[in-house]
This record gives structure tokens, C-alpha cells and sequence, in this order.
């Protein structure tokens, strides 16, 4: 298993999300008290929820740039790593302290267990997938991050018009999450040209750990950008 080093901590590159891990969770979206996690002020506490999540979120490079460029949004990261989701609260600390962050915050999850205790129908808006574990063994790939099972969790959370953000420098990857996503119904790809001025989408190639990696080592980025659409099952046919 790879090693990053951060500082004089060294933090597992990935993890297995089939492991038993001690990771507690809530029992339903409506048990978490999302104003224990954000540091925003609020009237009404159960109104605030995120509706931007950040899956696997690493070191947290994207989730506070996407605070940033998203400040009317609520972005929850999700990093099954407790030394990465450590690192991440820290960073978010430090930003608060400079009035910086206050929409963002990091959990710890394990999303291919749990994922669905979080979110309730059509709450999110924006999903982010960056630089996921490859695992490249083809025994692994259940494990993969995006595959046929999960993506109906996924299109369950987000509303019908977000968007679903997916990149990576493994080009087997790439295509087997186009290939999955092509293949379902409530997701259709958004051709490249419509997202040249979508600063998110700017994000993901920038904004990681994994992205400035990736342009130290001169390597290549292949990214995806999905669209939810309708379930074509309720479409109401055409009169006569």
C-alpha cells in the first residue's frame, strides 16, 4: 500500500472501503445536526444542510476551493482516512480563523457503505469524484468508486439538473466510469465545450493534491462531467 507523506505524518494513499473499519455513521440524513459542522449562523439549524459534496476528499484542496468559488453552497467532504480527515480539519480551522471556509466541512465516511445516511433525495446539487483509487486488480473492481450498484445512490441525492464531476490520471478508470455512466439512465454526459466557463469544472483539473501530482509528473488528466436528468420511466406519455 502506498504512503504520502505529509509533514512527519505518513497517510495511507487509499483505503479498503470493504474493510471493517470503525467508522460511525447516522442512522438517517435527519440525525446529523449539519450546524455542528459548518460555521455559519443561522436562524433556522435544520435548514442548513450541505448540498455540494466532495467524495473522497482527500487533503481537502478541492473542498476549500470549491468554499470558495461556491459561497452560497454548503460543501461537505466526505475521506474515509481518519489522518487525511485530521489534516483536512486543520486546514479548515485555520481558514475559519481567517474568515475563510465557514461553508465547508470534512467527515469522516465510508461512502460505499454509508453513503446513502447522508443525503436525502434530490439534495445535492453539485458530486464530486477526483482522482478515485484505480484499483487496477480486476478482482478489485467492485471496489471502484463508481460503478452499476452505486450509481443510483448517487443519482438519489442529487436533484434532477446537477451536476456529477468525475477525473482522473488512470485512463482504464476513465473509461470504465464513462462507460457506466453512459450506460444509466438519469445521467448524460455534458459535451466539454458547455463547460469552458464553469469554474468547477476549472477546479477539478487544479484545485487536489492528486492534480498538482499529476502536473509535477507531467501526466494526464481525463475528465468527465455528467449531467441528472429526469427518470425517463415518469415521463408522462403524449396525449392523443
Amino acid at each position: 500500500m502506498a504512503h504520502i507523506r505529509r509533514g512527519r505524518k505518513r497517510v495511507r494513499a487509499h483505503a479498503n472501503p470493504f474493510s471493517d473499519a470503525d467508522i460511525t455513521f447516522p442512522m438517517a440524513p435527519r440525525d446529523i445536526i449539519w450546524s455542528e459542522h459548518f460555521d455559519l449562523e443561522v436562524q433556522d439549524k435544520k435548514v442548513l444542510v450541505p448540498n455540494v459534496c466532495d467524495v473522497g476528499c482527500g487533503f481537502g484542496g478541492l473542498l476549500l476551493e470549491l468554499a470558495s468559488i461556491l459561497p452560497e453552497s454548503n460543501v461537505v467532504g466526505l475521506e474515509i482516512r481518519p489522518q487525511a480527515v485530521a489534516i483536512v480539519e486543520d486546514k479548515l480551522k485555520k481558514a475559519r480563523q481567517e474568515g475563510k471556509a465557514k461553508n465547508a466541512c470534512v467527515l469522516l465516511c465510508n461512502v460505499m457503505k454509508h453513503f446513502a445516511h447522508y443525503f436525502n433525495k434530490a439534495q445535492l446539487d453539485k458530486i464530486f469524484f477526483t482522482f478515485a483509487d484505480p484499483h487496477f486488480k480486476k478482482g478489485n473492481h467492485r471496489r471502484r468508486i463508481i460503478n452499476e450498484s452505486f450509481l443510483a445512490y448517487y443519482a438519489f441525492a442529487l436533484k434532477v439538473g446537477g451536476i456529477c464531476y468525475t477525473i482522473t490520471d488512470v485512463k482504464d478508470l476513465f473509461d470504465w466510469q464513462t462507460q457506466h455512466l453512459d450506460a444509466h439512465p438519469l445521467f448524460e454526459r455534458i459535451p466539454e465545450k458547455e463547460l469552458e466557463s464553469d469554474p468547477c469544472y476549472k477546479a477539478i483539473f487544479e484545485a487536489t493534491d492528486e492534480a498538482k501530482k499529476v502536473d509535477r509528473l507531467n501526466g494526464s488528466k481525463y475528465a468527465a462531467v455528467y449531467r441528472r436528468v429526469a427518470d425517463p420511466a415518469l415521463k408522462k406519455p403524449k396525449t392523443l
